[in-house]
């Protein structure tokens, strides 16, 4: 296929273009005239766009162009046996032992050996592999793949829609109300350096509910590029809790783009909860299409030695009476660094739109840093909205308080990252969730509290 001549300025950028000729041909659905068109206008898109860097307003704290100096080949699925015990040490055992419906996904490959496809048959929840939707495509997925909330100048999204090769689409009926979470495990391998990208579609009907999942951990390849993408439709008077967990490994890149959707009456709610990979980004697009709709989105970040996290949210407010919260926690030390981008666009006409977003981070090593850039942008005149952000160290007289009563020193220290922590965990409306990630920074502090 001809792609668009441009003057690239790394070989990471070529290398994609080069990457999506060898590989066309042997993408799930290549052979279908549709799916065809979709990576073709996306690799066009990308090549128009390159990879982003400091320049662009959007990425000028995360310069993916000068962090991405290799394009990793994309992973080849081996069928890789996998037993609870490598499930635990990827993702511990809080997170991997979750009550749930159960959704595998080893070297980018769903895996119906180790998937509950049954259970959420029996649930009502329609569930399918992306591979397999995509070699004869329905009507109901060319109508929503890529249409939730399309973001046409993210080149990350374009090479995404590019080359996706493994996820799950999930449809959940009118008025369904699942019993227990839908838990979607994203695992990488033991191989060489690859690339994984998986692409969710999450179509929540009229008045259902219900918590969906990704968590992401390391098996042990060395060296990790991954691109995870998930568009959730939240339809009128229905309830959609998205949870994301990251723990991958020290050579990962991670870059995971939401992109949502909410009809009237309509609640969703996000939380993010990163720990792991080099570098991740962790990008937000939420759009309201209805009226009195509710979105939540929070989280928590723990980063060590020279780890970046990057969390960039866009929510716009396109109509009345909706209303938005965000709360980000970021615990950095060594010499980590965390970025957190909220933009909250309130649109012509959006009146009595409600929104609000806090950043605040906890720095403890003299090397830390950390950028914020919350901003608004409202063309309404009858609104709520504001925003704010904070830095600093830990209170060294409430470090004294607990030390004065017998409280050791790391001890006290970590009961007060917990603290700080805890205002965003506490959004986490299931208990054993809840429960996993309070254990996850106690492991992360490396103090046992039992």
């Amino acid at each position: 296929m001809d792609l668009p001549v441009t003057q690239f300025r790394t070989k990471a950028e070529q290398a994609f273009l080069d990457q999506f000729v060898a590989a066309e041909k042997a993408l799930p659905g290549a052979r279908d005239k549709w799916v065809a068109e979709l990576r073709r206008k996306a690799i066009e898109a990308y090549g128009k766009l390159g990879l982003p860097h400091r320049r662009i307003e959007a990425w000028k704290y995360t310069d993916l162009r000068a962090a991405l100096t290799e394009a990793y080949p994309p992973v080849r699925a081996t069928g890789l046996p996998i037993d609870a015990a490598d499930v635990k040490k990827a993702l511990g055992a809080g997170v991997a032992t979750l009550p749930a419906y159960r959704l595998v996904i080893v070297e980018g490959e769903l895996r119906a050996d180790l998937s509950d496809f049954a259970g959420l048959k029996a649930a009502g929840v329609e569930a399918v592999s992306l591979s397999q939707a995509l070699e004869k495509p329905s009507g109901w997925l060319k109508d929503a793949l890529g249409t939730v909330n399309p973001r046409d100048d993210d080149p990350v999204l374009a090479l995404n829609t590019a080359f996706m090769a493994g996820g799950v689409l999930l449809r959940l009926k009118d008025e369904l109300t699942l019993d227990k979470p839908i838990h979607i495990l994203n695992l990488d391998g033991t191989g060489e350096a690859a690339s994984i990208v998986t692409r969710n579609l999450v179509l929540a009907g009229t008045g259902a509910s219900a918590m969906v999942i990704e968590s992401y951990g390391s098996l042990g390849m060395p060296a990790l590029q991954r691109n995870a993408a998930t568009e959730v439709r939240v339809g009128d008077k229905a309830a959609i809790d998205h949870v994301k967990f990251q723990r991958e490994g020290d050579g990962a890149l991670h870059l995971g783009t939401s992109l949502v959707r909410l009809g009237a009456d309509a609640r969703y709610q996000a939380f993010q909860f990163s720990t792991g990979a080099a570098l991740s980004r962790n990008q937000i697009f939420a759009r309201f299409d209805g009226e009195n709709s509710r979105a939540n989105i929070s989280g928590v970040a723990l980063l060590r030695g020279r780890q970046h996290c990057d969390t960039t949210i866009l929510v716009e407010h396109l109509v009345p009476h909706c209303g938005t919260r965000e709360l980000l926690k970021t615990v950095l030390d060594d010499e980590a660094r965390g970025v957190f981008q909220g933009k909250i666009i309130v649109a012509p006409g959006a009146q009595k739109t409600d929104s609000k977003q806090m950043a605040q981070a906890l720095l403890l090593g003299d090397g830390a840093e950390f950028d914020s850039k919350p901003e608004l942008e409202i063309f309404a005149d009858d609104v709520v909205c504001g925003h704010g952000s904070t830095s600093g160290q830990i209170d060294e007289d409430l470090q004294f308080y607990l030390e004065a009563r017998g409280i050791p020193e790391a001890a006290a220290r970590a009961l007060l990252i917990q603290a700080f922590v805890g205002e965003a965990l506490e959004r986490v409306e299931n208990d054993a969730l809840r429960d996993a990630f309070a254990a996850a920074s106690a492991e992360w502090l490396g103090v046992d509290y039992d």
